[in-house]
């Protein structure tokens, strides 16, 4: 070693470590560059304690960071689960099926398609039902009053039971329309069948009950207005008193009531029903479908949103540990080798990243290579020396290694790419039948 570095002051003027690594190095014989001296593994290991210090003082914001990547993932996992429940038991191409089926089913129909039944009846048949048991329970409630009625004032229980009779004529009415359509329906049925062979028969069998409703409701109508005619031809003092006969009042009545029960079963139609409740199917499975999708789509951005702020907050505190290192080597120990000369004037060769941290399993799948390789893109060389053949003191990490192993394990590309394959799947069900 030449004798003008031999002994040469602290460029800072001061007893720093520059000028206890140029001592130690000058007392010691001469060493390759991989080689380290007492005074070089002492600022190496300080600089050990100064980053497990560091992370330590982050243990909260990484124990935080943690938890909402661990919670964002089950949610998500969740999610996904909920997507994969779906395509499991087929709800999609269960309602497809049922769709197709009812297209099928009349697809010969032609011009008399089964399926159709006018707007109006479907929308005014409730409607009319429900004006018609009002004016029932009206009504008897009055005949109930009527028939009870004393010189006493009437009490609210008393009126509330008149209210009764009508209340139970009403519902009577919608049990029977809904009772008696079907049997008219399958009847409608039978006679279509003869239509080739009995046309007469099955003309007349389908314009009686109509021709004769018809009939009920002029013939109620024609003595009405001969009532009202009447009435209105007399004088006052023979409108008061004057009394209808109960037939006419009865046929009112029936006629009402008729009408009431014809709407039901005029909108009984089972093949209406039966396409109606199809397609509602296949609407509500594709409602739950778009729902999950969006759902585990949420899930799986807020997973992402928090996965990303643990990696960064890892790779910030990694960036930290790595410049620690470097700063020992570039301000201590490579500064006193510049003066003492004893490790040669060549710095080791730099150390080639290996692009893996702590190891990999025997089994690892595709799945977990590809989340760890995203994890653990940027910090690779954490536990990494700088200079190859160099043994440097490994830095203690502490809560990092937990952060970077949660990093790992809660990656959402695994989800992910199971969300998008269920998706990819779903739709498969709304394909056709025969190729699914």
């Amino acid at each position: 070693m030449p004798a003008k570095h031999r002994g040469s002051p602290c460029h800072h003027g001061c007893g720093c470590d520059l000028r206890h690594l140029v001592k130690s190095a000058e007392e010691g014989p001469e060493r390759e560059p991989e080689h380290l001296d007492n005074g070089e593994m002492r600022v190496l290991l300080r600089a050990t304690r100064e980053v497990a210090e560091l992370v330590s003082h982050n243990r909260e914001q990484l124990a935080t960071a943690r938890a909402r990547t661990i919670g964002a993932h089950a949610r998500t996992e969740v999610a996904v689960q909920a997507l994969a429940r779906f395509e499991a038991v087929a709800s999609l191409r269960t309602a497809r099926a049922a769709q197709e089926a009812v297209e099928a089913r009349h697809a010969d129909d032609g011009a008399r398609d089964r399926r159709r039944r006018e707007p109006w009846i479907r929308m005014l048949r409730w409607p009319v039902i429900a004006a018609m048991a009002v004016f029932d329970a009206w009504y008897f409630m009055r005949v109930f009053q009527y028939l009870t009625s004393s010189e006493e004032a009437v009490s609210p229980v008393e009126q509330t039971v008149s209210f009764l009779p009508g209340v139970v004529l009403a519902l009577a009415l919608m049990l029977s329309g809904h009772t008696i359509a079907a049997p008219l329906h399958r009847l409608r049925e039978w006679l279509h069948t003869f239509r080739e062979s009995r046309p007469v028969l099955v003309t007349l069998g389908s314009l009686a009950p109509p021709v004769l409703y018809l009939a009920a409701v002029l013939t109620t109508v024609t003595v009405w207005a001969l009532l009202r005619a009447r009435d209105t031809g007399a004088g006052a003092e023979d409108i008061e008193g004057a009394r209808y006969a109960p037939g006419w009042v009865a046929l009112l009545m029936l006629v009402l009531a008729i009408t009431a029960v014809a709407m039901k079963i005029v909108a009984y139609n089972p093949y209406a029903d039966s396409a109606a409740e199809a397609r509602r199917g296949l609407l509500r499975a594709r409602i739950a479908y778009a729902l999950l999708v969006r759902r585990a789509g949420a899930a799986l951005q807020a997973h992402e949103k928090v996965w990303s702020d643990l990696c960064a907050l890892r790779d910030e505190l990694a960036s930290h540990v790595r410049l620690e290192s470097m700063r020992v080597w570039e301000a201590a120990i490579l500064t006193a080798r510049m003066m003492h000369g004893q490790a040669g004037h060549l710095p080791p060769a730099p150390a080639a990243l290996s692009g893996a941290v702590f190891g990999t399993a025997p089994g690892q799948t595709a799945e977990r290579a590809t989340a760890e390789a995203e994890a653990q893109a940027p910090t690779v060389a954490w536990m990494e020396p700088l200079f190859s053949g160099v043994v440097e003191p490994p830095p203690e990490l502490g809560p990092l290694v937990e952060a970077h192993r949660i990093a790992l394990d809660y990656a959402p590309v695994v989800l992910r790419d199971r969300r998008m394959e269920l998706i990819s799947r779903i739709d498969r069900q709304l394909g056709p039948i025969a190729s699914a």
